[in-house]
């Protein structure tokens, strides 16, 4: 199986599944407003929290009195930095009828916040493994347009380069750089093979590579690299 179909797959996969998630944190703050029950309350202390990569961030802790006339302290899960409330500092508070314990500030990030950078981080990898899992189909579609309508070029090996611009665990992928000059403008055209993730050095002989050239664009090619199955 193909290194793009097990990372497009997990990608997509994991998005979906945090997409998921964003919605149903969306769906569960949307019934707890509809019967939650607003408090005045006040910050009386920043509580510092260490985040996973060592930083300081700081929630607030939060008094406020439920209908009842509790006495309710709560912590929320967001924390920031810098604070984004300060000690003292008045607060709108939500919290579930019958149980004061689960109290929210009312504020955007404090209701949303989970429920948006779940949706948008879930969309940016939905995104992202579709687009690993389109992107042979695409450029499958693309070589086979080439070879029907380009025109065929033989293009002299110039050298393998380190494609340092893109690494997959810690590992760059090679590229073989050819070259070809058209006979009738004697313009000089260069062209980069797809990733190799092995060095093809010892396979390149002096024998020119073939190269797929599209005939209004030579910007658009394909270098054919199915000598190297063959050596």
């Amino acid at each position: 199986m193909k290194v793009t179909t097990v990372v497009g797959g997990g990608l997509l996969m994991f998005g979906v599944l945090t997409l998921a998630g964003g919605g149903a944190s969306a769906v569960s703050t949307f019934r707890f407003l509809e019967t939650a029950v607003t408090a005045p309350g006040v910050v009386t202390e920043l509580v510092p929290k260490r985040s996973s990569d060592g930083d300081v961030l700081y929630s607030p802790k939060v008094h406020f009195r439920d209908r009842d006339g509790g006495n309710v302290v709560f912590v929320p899960n967001t924390s920031s930095r810098p604070p984004a409330y300060s000690v003292g500092e008045g607060v709108e508070v939500v919290y579930a009828p019958g149980d004061s314990a689960d109290a929210r500030i009312r504020g955007f990030f404090s209701l949303w916040g989970v429920a948006l950078i779940a949706s948008v981080l879930g969309a940016i990898l939905t995104v992202v493994g579709a687009g690993f899992l389109l992107w042979p189909k695409w450029k499958a579609r693309k070589v086979a347009w080439l070879r029907k309508n380009g025109q065929k070029v033989a293009a002299e090996p110039v050298e393998v380069v380190l494609d340092r611009s893109l690494q997959v665990n810690g590992r760059h992928p090679y590229r073989i750089v050819c070259q070809w000059s058209d006979p009738v403008s004697g313009e000089a055209h260069s062209f980069r093979s797809d990733a190799l993730w092995f060095d093809p050095s010892p396979a390149l002989g002096e024998q020119p590579l073939t190269v797929w050239v599209a005939p209004d664009n030579p910007r658009r090619y394909h270098v054919d690299l199915a000598f190297l199955e063959t050596r």
